[in-house]
């Protein structure tokens, strides 16, 4: 095997199943099962306070302006309301660095 087949062999290898700096790419759809498999790994490796963030959602923190509730805005969210957006902010980058261009563009 050549020095070049041997780099884009590594790469593909990565690509499938991660490194401590990525997550698993989901190359194909049909390995669905696999990938998540491996990407739940991943990010509760990564923090697995960010899997509470998959598992049970984010729900952005309102305030009541003028008899509605409006969503507060980043610059007055609190210092436990910014980790938790922080938080949300990690997990949505962990799942959507890990799609495909064409996948992500479906995400």
């Amino acid at each position: 095997m050549s020095n070049i087949q041997n780099i884009s062999s590594m790469f593909n290898y990565e690509n499938e199943i991660g490194t401590p700096w990525k997550p698993p790419k989901l190359l194909n759809v049909n390995d669905y099962s696999n990938w998540n498999a491996r990407s739940d790994e991943y990010i509760l490796y990564t923090d697995s306070s960010l899997w509470i963030h998959i598992l049970e959602g984010y729900k952005h923190p309102t305030y009541l302006f003028l008899d509605k509730t409006v969503p507060k805005p980043i610059s007055k969210l609190d210092e436990e309301e910014k980790k938790a957006y922080d938080q949300e902010k990690k997990a949505h980058g962990s799942i959507t660095m890990a799609l495909t261009r064409y996948l992500f563009h479906s995400f």
